[in-house]
């Protein structure tokens, strides 16, 4: 069976930098010649334009430029201290922010008839410094755990071979956090002992593929109440079972950045019951018009409905119906599919919904594929809810951001057509 391509659709946004009105510039990096700053001060000849046009930092700063209207009380004062928590803000996220903030200077501050602006500058040498501690504990951490894990994988003879799967990142698979931080776990399981594993493009997710020992699984999570800290969990499968390893707390800032809509609600994790997996970058992420296939797995005989879910949380659709129970360890394809960009979210995620009785997956046991799924249940399915009673046992999920830049130059991105989703048949 093949799927079409315009089942599955995925908008990237970028996000835009932002300019005077109390907000902040984007570093340039284009700098100006200017006398390296030694403390606070007005910078007396900023040009005709003042609070207007680029402003730059001192060679080997990282700035923030506020704007305040010039009629505000203490409008230059309050533009001196809004740059400078813009800054600090901007960089430690929360994070030992007090600890950051003496390091940061502020450059010069002018005003022109309709406001007032100042820029506040850190060395950057300084912001690499405030990083570093936490990444060395981070890369020691790792060092540790990935000894647990290797301790876990027995072989006769030989180093273990260890693949990495998914690396699910606030509720989505991949991302340019995830392949920074199996970047870093790929080098504490090499000082470790294991050989990294490349997993066969065409395993569906069940068991231990070919030529791999184990598979490691990792999940970052926000710690509760501290909104700059971050957590990630290892899993290994092993083929008989599976174990974890304690948590790994780390700041957010010491990691690429990942778009704030992308942060979703969990939906069901690893299954040893039902599989649903494609080729993908490394932690599961896809570029923009990549294509790859969809393999499904059950262990057991089960009724199957596999759900599509995209856009704001209120878009869904039924893209495979099993028409009987489908045999259990018998790999199926779902067909092939291309990443195209239609929604202002750039996440697409795959629900399962497995059942031993076909009434047991509630309002989809009649439905047929594809369809168009109600917007209540689609919002229900999103938010990690509204599974029915008789599949909950036999659920799971797979997902991907949207990945563009350099490294997906050699894709060619689609285009849907207007109106596609609401063509498709209702469900019900």
């Amino acid at each position: 069976m093949r799927i079409a391509r315009a089942l599955f659709v995925l908008l990237s946004i970028s996000l835009a930098g932002c300019g005077p009105g109390k907000k902040t510039t984007e570093d340039d990096p284009k700098v100006a010649n200017q006398t390296t700053p030694d403390g606070p001060g007005t910078h007396p000849t900023m040009g005709e334009s003042k609070c207007h046009g680029n402003r730059v930092p001192p060679t080997n700063y990282q700035q923030a430029t506020a704007f305040v209207p010039a009629g505000d009380p203490n409008a230059t004062e309050e533009a001196k201290q809004q740059a400078v928590r813009e800054l600090r803000d901007r960089i430690c996220q929360g994070y030992r922010c007090s600890a950051l903030e003496p390091k940061i200077t502020l450059w010069n501050t002018d005003r022109d008839g309709m406001q007032v602006c100042a820029m506040a500058v850190v060395k950057a040498s300084d912001v690499e410094e405030f990083k570093q501690a936490p990444r060395t504990k981070l890369e020691a951490d790792l060092e540790t755990r990935a000894a647990q894990l290797v301790a876990n994988v027995t072989r006769k003879q030989g180093e273990p071979r260890i693949g990495i799967d998914n690396v699910r990142d606030v509720g989505v698979d991949g991302g340019p956090r995830a392949e920074w931080l199996i970047d870093r776990m790929n080098a504490a399981l090499s000082k470790n002992g294991a050989l990294l594993a490349r997993i066969p493009p065409d395993w569906s997710g069940l068991g231990l593929p070919r030529g791999v020992d184990a598979v490691l699984r990792g999940r970052i999570t926000p710690m509760h109440g501290q909104e700059a800290m971050l957590e990630v969990t290892w899993n290994i499968e092993l083929g008989h079972g599976m174990k974890a390893v304690d948590a790994i707390a780390f700041p957010e800032l010491i990691g690429p950045s990942i778009n704030p809509l992308t942060h979703l609600p969990d939906l069901a994790g690893i299954n040893p019951a039902v599989s649903l997996r494609f080729d993908a970058r490394p932690g599961g992420a896809l570029c923009n018009g990549q294509t790859t296939e969809l393999r499904l797995e059950t262990a057991d005989d089960l009724h199957v409905r596999v759900v599509n879910l995209f856009g704001e949380g209120d878009r869904g659709m039924v893209i495979y119906a099993s028409k009987d129970k489908l045999a259990p360890r018998q790999p199926t394809s779902l067909g092939e599919f291309q990443v195209v960009k239609a929604t202002d979210v750039p996440v697409e995620r795959f629900l399962v919904l497995g059942a031993k009785a076909k009434s047991g997956l509630g309002a989809l046991a009649s439905v047929q594929a594809p369809c168009r799924i109600p917007t209540e249940l689609a919002t229900q399915l999103s938010g990690g809810r509204g599974v029915p009673d008789g599949a909950r046992n036999y659920t799971t999920s797979r997902s991907y951001r949207i990945i563009e830049g350099e490294d997906c130059s050699s894709f060619s991105p689609q285009t849907m057509p207007a109106g596609w989703y609401e063509a498709l048949p209702l469900c019900f």
